[in-house]
């Protein structure tokens, strides 16, 4: 497998379930450590994340535990706050229709159920993982106008998508890092 094929890791390199651990008398018993499995999962996601961008050249580091962002990006003379999203698989938006699936990411509630909402200033930029495919999307923070962002799969056939439709192609930290700062241009331009 390459780099080409767009995916950072053999996709049965890492398992997304937990395997039984062998005790003492050859009997398999679950982990000693219970996690809940969205925070394994989220933790895979922030780890993918920070491998692809270390991978890439940029300096990256996973924050604490309830921290507003998941990983903070030096990029010499700022630090980039990220926030990771991740989801197992593609849905359809609407199983009674025949439509395509897509991947689709909450981007404006944090928390589990979607009890807190973001605030604006919390961090820069979003990157959606799909962990089925080990791919990962980023977007800054101000392009997203939306509660929810689709990501089309890699290679399917779509008509012609809505705002809140996406690609994974192309969709890289240093392009969104361009437009964070293309956009925060503007608006400084149309204040002054």
């Amino acid at each position: 497998m390459t780099m080409s094929d767009g995916m950072l890791f053999d996709r049965q390199s890492l398992p997304l379930e937990g395997r039984p651990v062998a005790g003492q008398a050859g009997r398999s018993r679950q982990k000693l450590l219970v996690a809940s499995r969205e925070l394994e999962v989220g933790r895979a996601a922030e780890h993918l994340v920070c491998a692809d961008l270390l991978l890439g050249g940029w300096s990256a580091y996973p924050t604490a535990q309830g921290m507003a962002y998941d990983l903070a990006v030096d990029t010499v003379g700022r630090v980039i706050r990220v926030q990771v999203k991740a989801t197992y698989y593609p849905r359809h938006p609407q199983p009674t229709m025949r439509a395509n699936p897509a991947y689709f990411f909450s981007i404006k509630r944090a928390g589990r159920g979607g009890h807190c909402i973001y605030r604006e200033d919390e961090f820069d930029l979003y990157a959606f993982v799909a962990l089925d495919r080990r791919i990962i999307a980023y977007f800054a923070k101000v392009e997203l106008p939306s509660q929810l962002v689709t990501l089309r799969i890699p290679g399917g056939t779509y008509g012609p998508g809505g705002k809140g439709e996406r690609d994974f192609a192309g969709a890289t930290f240093a392009r969104a890092l361009a437009t964070m700062d293309e956009l925060a241009a503007a608006r400084a331009r149309r204040a002054a």
